[in-house]
């Protein structure tokens, strides 16, 4: 009944169990609804722990000020909570890295869905839990039923109220232990109006609202499917990771088998009483081995379309053998109950019917066979098999047949009978591998009758009279028969296979296609240009900007007339719903368009038309429209998250550069203003009274600080020109030294305790740069020296060619603190000071960021490198050689 293979544990149900056994012992306290005592049991477990010498620690302990469960804090150690500011109020938060230096064997944490405070590390509480599980520390927490993501909509349609703090429910699936805590909705509302869950004027509100005796039932059967669900997939992990191969029937489910007949309908309606009444999951399945006819498709869409109505669930198995599939799919899913019609024995066929070998094979399993009226089944037997009337693969039966004959006519002098029929037997299997059951039994039967006729004795003739001939007739018969058959299913698998096989790889490079796009529009032309080559039909992406606009085609392929109004209707309602509209839908299905909503996140984006004029239901069902939408609106989640993101960043980049230029201004603005505004006051009121080398000083002073701010504010300048694109470079021949010249006399006054030594190499070209620029470059590096450099060390300044004689380099080194490894990078980006090194508290950051900018303007390269002997910091330039006029006119006299 059930193949070695079967029993064999399933490798992804023993990850699944062990990904929970090293979670770290993830163990979740679910309550009903908020005052059922979570944190109260969770805390009397705890002290039970500790009991039995566990080191359990309190890591965060929602009490909501009630007495009982504070009272069971003692005796318990508690982390020290983290203490954070947000809009000027002080909040206490739970210390992540107080429990992970702590390390303790169970930490306790109350309130999964707890959103964090801004500031802390993580902006959910349950993603500190993951973290400690990451780290092998076992964790407690509680949640009420209301919080997981997948319940959302659910309970804000009950209750009214929309939750805004949620959890995944991957994480309760990942837990290893769940516990559930409930009261009666009566117990409940008296302990709420005793006090014991809000305070007084809080409860009354409750009462009126959220604690009602309704919504207080509706959320206990949320809990209680919730974790029948839980303990549904851990048995089912459970059995696959051991081998166990007969379902254990702790839960009803419910399985119909329909094919394409004329009592798929009846068998539906009949399993949505039976599930009713048995208050069970059900679930309506077909088996496609690939012999469908198109009326069959038809009457099985509908059939689907029937289910889906009614609230099942819909699978498509793919197999030659309609028992065995449907006992695999019932095995692994722990169904109880198969519903299905009466099927009958073909004896041509060679086998059972599909009932008769449930019955047999299913004892693990209650069948239910229901009765349909006989005109139904009378209806559902009629068929029109294009296949089996294909008059081509007849005649390729009769050919093969013939060239066999031929080929045993030639060799029956030289082979004995019983070897002859082996060439008869080739043609069988060849016609069976090629074609299908039917041409194949028929070829059985025509070689049968044509060695019996050719080759046997009386030859010519249907009669046999040597006993020997007639066993060897015999058997052929019987291997011709068994051969075509065993050969025409193995062709149908590989039919079978194959196209399972296309499938998974057109999904696949639809996907590649998608995941490289770069933006959504790239994405809208990826899907419906993919979609077209694959699905061979016309493709469409209709999209809405805002609720005002109406729905316009952003994307089409292989279409050329507009839409009409019917459609135009059914596509915004798609858009508004975001549930499928057109053909083979209960919305608007005379249509010859299907419109898919293209949704992720509980946000449509737009949806995807189909033109279906040349498909039937089960044909589109067939080609998996719903796994390309899936992705399409993964792939505009993913570009719009990216969008976001980078709006995001640029405007944290804005704010920042805003924030650093406001900190320079006043920083570079005010300081040599206060010192101006200083000396000149001093000057006008004490002016008599002060000696003149006095009076020269302050004079001197106001005229430094006023260089100082003229400098700032051209730094300002040129970085708005370079910034805008409006620094206009005049270029002109010069000499590196003239620049280098002029650069050192307007900076000499910065340099009264410094040693300069230059190198200039003898032999450099002029350099075609505009002289201005590169001079206020050439100025900004050497005030940043000066800057860094100590009192009496040594500022060197190194010029010469590059060995290729295309750039000629310039260095500027200082023997001060230096640039750590990390920022020298940093150091040419605007308003970078850094936190230490050259960079320090001193100046605004545009210094060297200029430099960058002129620099670069000119093709050139700088960098900031390691001083000279491991001292201080090095400023490298690197300029382009241009060809010169001297060079151009150097080549003798004209």
């Amino acid at each position: 009944m059930s193949s070695g293979a079967e029993h064999r544990p399933d490798p992804d149900a023993l990850l699944r169990c062990q990904a929970q056994t090293d979670s770290g012992g993830l163990k979740v306290f679910l309550g009903a609804a908020p005052g059922v005592g979570k944190t109260y049991q969770m805390l009397q477990s705890a002290h039970e722990l500790r009991r039995q010498g566990v080191d359990v620690v309190l890591g965060a302990i929602e009490s909501h000020g009630r007495s009982d469960t504070e009272a069971l804090r003692a005796g318990l150690e508690q982390l020290p909570p983290q203490t954070l500011s947000h809009a000027g109020k002080r909040f206490e938060e739970f210390d992540l890295d107080a429990a992970l230096a702590r390390q303790p064997d169970v930490l306790i944490v109350d309130e999964l869905a707890h959103r964090n405070i801004p500031g802390t590390r993580h902006s959910w509480r349950y993603q500190d839990i993951e973290e400690l599980l990451a780290n092998g520390i076992a964790v407690w927490t509680a949640v009420n039923i209301q919080h997981l993501e997948s319940l959302s909509d659910v309970v804000a349609s009950i209750t009214g109220v929309q939750m805004r703090e949620t959890v995944p429910d991957a994480l309760l699936s990942r837990a290893r232990d769940c516990v559930l805590v409930d009261l009666t909705p009566s117990e409940l509302i008296t302990r709420l109006r005793q006090g014991k869950v809000y305070l007084p004027e809080q409860a009354r509100a409750a009462l009126d609202g959220y604690f009602s005796p309704a919504n207080l039932s509706a959320l206990r059967e949320l809990a209680v499917q919730a974790m029948a669900e839980r303990l549904d997939a851990d048995l089912r992990d459970t059995m696959q990771s051991r081998g166990i191969a007969e379902p254990w029937h702790i839960r009803a489910r419910m399985l119909v088998a329909v094919d394409g007949s004329g009592q798929g309908e009846a068998l539906v309606r009949a399993g949505r009483r039976l599930s009713e009444r048995r208050k069970a999951p059900w679930t309506v399945v077909t088996v496609d081995n690939g012999r469908r006819t198109v009326d069959e498709r038809d009457r099985l869409g509908r059939v689907f379309d029937l289910a889906v109505r009614l609230g099942a669930e819909t699978r498509t198995l793919r197999g030659h053998d309609v028992a065995e599939e449907l006992l695999a799919y019932a095995r692994h899913h722990q169904v109880t109950t198969l519903i299905l019609g009466r099927s009958h024995n073909q004896w041509w066929r060679f086998r059972r019917s599909t009932s008769r070998r449930l019955i047999r094979q299913a004892e693990a399993f209650e069948v239910t066979f229901v009765p349909v009226p006989r005109r139904q089944r009378r209806h559902g037997v009629r068929r029109a098999d294009a296949r089996s009337v294909h008059w081509r693969d007849y005649l390729w039966a009769l050919l093969c047949v013939g060239s066999a004959t031929a080929v045993s006519l030639a060799l029956q002098h030289l082979l004995p009978l019983g070897n002859l029929s082996l060439v008869f037997l080739t043609a069988v299997l060849w016609v069976a591998a090629r074609t299908g059951t039917r041409p194949a039994l028929f070829t059985a039967l025509t070689s049968f009758l044509t060695y019996n006729f050719f080759f046997t004795e009386p030859q010519l003739t249907f009669n046999m009279t040597e006993t020997d001939e007639s066993l060897t007739v015999v058997f052929f018969l019987i291997i011709a028969l068994i051969g075509g058959k065993l050969a025409a299913r193995l062709q149908q698998q590989i039919q079978l296979l194959r196209q399972s096989n296309d499938q998974a790889r057109e999904h696949l490079a639809f996907t590649r296609r998608l995941a490289a796009a770069p933006d959504i529009q790239s994405v809208q032309l990826e899907a419906v240009t993919a979609l077209q080559q694959q699905l061979k039909q016309p493709v469409i992406i209709i999209h809405r900007q805002s609720d005002q606009d109406q729905p316009t085609v952003v994307a089409e392929r292989d279409h050329s007339e507009p839409l009409d109004t019917a459609a135009k209707s059914a596509a915004a309602w798609s858009l508004g719903n975001g549930q499928p509209s057109g053909a083979f839908s209960d919305t608007l299905s005379s249509l010859n368009w299907r419109f898919e909503p293209i949704e992720a996140d509980g946000q449509v984006f737009a949806v995807l038309g189909i033109d279906t004029k040349n498909l039937d239901a089960e044909q589109y069902r067939g080609l998996a429209v719903e796994t390309y939408t899936h992705q399409i609106a993964l792939a505009w989640f993913r570009t719009e998250l990216a969008i976001n993101l980078s709006a995001a960043r640029i405007a944290e980049e804005t704010e920042r550069l805003r924030s650093a230029l406001l900190s320079s201004i006043s920083h570079d603005l005010r300081t040599p203003l206060a010192t101006m505004i200083g000396s000149a006051s001093t000057l006008q009121s004490l002016s008599a009274k002060l000696a003149p080398e006095d009076r020269q000083s302050l004079l001197e002073s106001i005229l430094s600080e006023g260089q100082r701010l003229d400098r700032y504010i051209r730094n300002l300048l040129d970085m708005t020109r370079l910034g805008h694109g409006t620094l206009k470079i005049e270029r002109d021949w010069i000499a590196l030294t003239d620049i280098l010249s002029s650069a050192l006399r307007r900076t000499r006054d910065l340099f009264p305790n410094l040693h300069i030594e230059r190198q200039i190499a003898d032999d450099l070209p002029l350099l075609f740069v505009h002289p201005a620029l590169l001079e206020q470059a050439i100025v900004n590096v050497l005030e940043n020296a000066a800057k860094f450099a100590p009192p009496q060390s040594t500022v060197s300044i190194k010029a010469w060619l590059d060995q290729a004689g295309e750039r000629i380099k310039l260095s500027v080194a200082d023997e001060g603190p230096g640039i750590p490894p990390a920022q020298r990078r940093q150091v040419f980006d605007m308003f970078f000071t850094g936190g230490d090194g050259d960079r320090g508290p001193y100046g605004s950051g545009l210094g060297l960021a200029i430099c960058h900018g002129m620099v670069a303007a000119h093709g050139g390269d700088i960098a900031a490198l390691e001083g000279l002997n491991g001292r201080g910091t090095r400023i490298d330039i690197a300029l382009p050689v241009v060809e010169s006029p001297a060079d151009e006119n150097s080549q003798g006299p004209i």
